[in-house]
């Protein structure tokens, strides 16, 4: 599908695209042109939130930006650009909102350089919202994406033509370190051998050994987020698997997920028609964001404004300068008609009837005025008020901050006391601040270490800690027991 031209901006250059070609912007370009841009992973504050689906649009975007302040950990002396995805789910009468903010001094930092050309992006959006795109062309299933790019790398989920979950994985560069590969070998490697043994010599083998390592961990997290999917959206398995690795492939990729119990894995390596191998994820980018629509995800704090005339404070200037020229352009007039009537003194009663006759249209013009003078003067009382209101939630933002920190602090006391002694937990349930309940799992002759792990947070300060429910489970060899925390 043809789109129409685009200014694609990343954090240190700007350049042009339009059916697959890339070329440089020329000045009216970029002010003219749609623009947008890919955020990395790493700059987004992320939260999955579950909230009740009856809510409307503007009650749950309120929710929301309530409880990634308070959940989220972002700063309230920071400027965040918040935009979230519902997705509805089987399980019960809640929606899954997963929830990204981008941090205004973060943006800043990163398109600092761009910004200085073109102050305005109209979308930005993380890479892996960009595969829903490709739907005209692709059968609608149950779709594995997977990018991994030098200094980017993410495995994107669809069900049926729509983004449901995303997992970050290490980039080449990280995995290049960690094998001691320069860059160029590792792309070598991956696209000449892939993770297949007999593909290497004897001299790289124990590269191959490590490489393999690191393909196997990242390629288990995916598979991991695959599982944990499976409830939540009746995902029955993956139908398709693409590659976004500059048109190339990774040989033995498929016998990996195979091995973390993904069978019948057949990657196909994503193209575009026209575009170099290593412009196709950035093609693929910016076929995306060509086709922005009202309500997609956007995190762009650089909105392009309205033209002056559009806005409420242009209408109100034109309007003003409207009623001086008309007050102008009378009084010239009446000048004139003096001037003029100084020698004709026989017409003066005349002229002056004429005269208070504009007068009083004058007049009715000036009582308009007063009047619209007077609900500007409303509207600037409104304005204080909602300052004063906006203050009233900067106090309550600062409340749930503390609120959140005390929480947080109640979760890593119980975390290091239970990693002190190596106890599991089958449920952390936090009720405010004041209260938790844990479940400890431990071995059966390892059960004193939970009358430990009470002392322990006795030690730390915590007014009362109690065995509600004690159980014995798998044979009597598991240990369970609820114990109550209060701060």
């Amino acid at each position: 599908m043809e789109h129409q031209k685009l200014l694609f901006i990343e954090h240190d250059r700007i350049r042009t695209y339009h059916d697959g070609v890339f070329g440089e912007p020329s000045a009216r370009e970029h002010k003219e042109l749609s623009s947008g841009a890919i955020v990395p992973l790493s700059l987004l504050n992320t939260q999955t939130l579950k909230l009740p689906d009856r809510l409307s649009e503007d009650e749950l975007r309120i929710q929301v930006e309530i409880r990634m302040f308070e959940e989220g950990n972002l700063n309230s002396d920071e400027e965040y650009t918040i935009d979230y995805i519902r997705h509805s789910v089987t399980t019960d009468d809640s929606d899954l909102v997963e929830v990204f903010a981008l941090s205004l001094t973060k943006a800043n930092e990163y398109f600092g350089a761009s910004l200085a050309k073109s102050p305005s992006i109209d979308r930005i959006i993380p890479g892996f919202m960009i595969y829903g795109s490709l739907y005209p062309t692709l059968s609608a299933q149950n779709d594995l994406f997977i990018y991994w790019g030098e200094e980017e790398a993410y495995a994107a989920i669809y069900q049926e033509g729509h983004y449901i979950a995303h997992r970050s994985i290490e980039t080449l560069a990280s995995i290049a370190v960690d094998t001691g590969l320069d860059l160029p070998k590792l792309k070598n490697f991956l696209h000449t051998k892939g993770v297949i043994e007999e593909n290497y010599l004897p001299e790289e083998l124990n590269k191959y050994i490590l490489l393999q390592e690191k393909i196997g961990k990242n390629i288990e997290r995916i598979v991991h987020t695959i599982n944990h999917k499976r409830g939540l959206f009746g995902l029955s398995g993956i139908d398709n698997c693409y590659l976004d690795f500059e048109g190339e492939s990774i040989l033995g990729l498929n016998s990996v997920f195979e091995a973390y119990g993904v069978k019948g894995v057949t990657f196909t390596s994503l193209t575009r028609e026209g575009c170099p191998l290593e412009s196709i994820h950035d093609a693929l980018c910016s076929d995306a964001l060509a086709e922005s629509k009202e309500g997609m995800l956007n995190l762009s704090p650089y909105l392009r404004k309205a033209p002056w005339y559009k806005r409420e404070s242009g209408k109100f200037l034109g309007f003003v300068g409207g009623s001086l020229l008309i007050v102008l352009i009378t009084s010239i007039s009446i000048g004139w008609m003096i001037s003029n009537e100084e020698s004709r003194q026989t017409e003066l009663t005349a002229q002056l009837d004429t005269l208070k006759k504009e007068t009083s249209t004058l007049a009715a013009t000036l009582k308009q005025n007063n009047a619209r003078l007077h609900d500007e003067q409303n509207k600037s009382k409104s304005l204080r008020h909602e300052i004063a209101l906006y203050h009233g939630a900067e106090d309550t933002a600062v409340l749930i901050h503390d609120m959140h920190a005390a929480r947080q602090q109640f979760l890593l006391d119980t975390t290091a006391e239970l990693g002190r002694y190596r106890l599991g937990a089958m449920l952390m349930e936090q009720n405010g601040s004041k209260e938790m309940n844990i479940l400890v799992v431990s071995e059966y002759r390892k059960r004193d270490d939970i009358a430990k792990l009470m002392s322990g947070l006795y030690a730390r300060g915590y007014q009362d800690v109690q065995t509600h429910e004690i159980k014995l489970d798998n044979n009597n060899t598991t240990y369970n027991s609820l114990v109550k925390v209060t701060r």
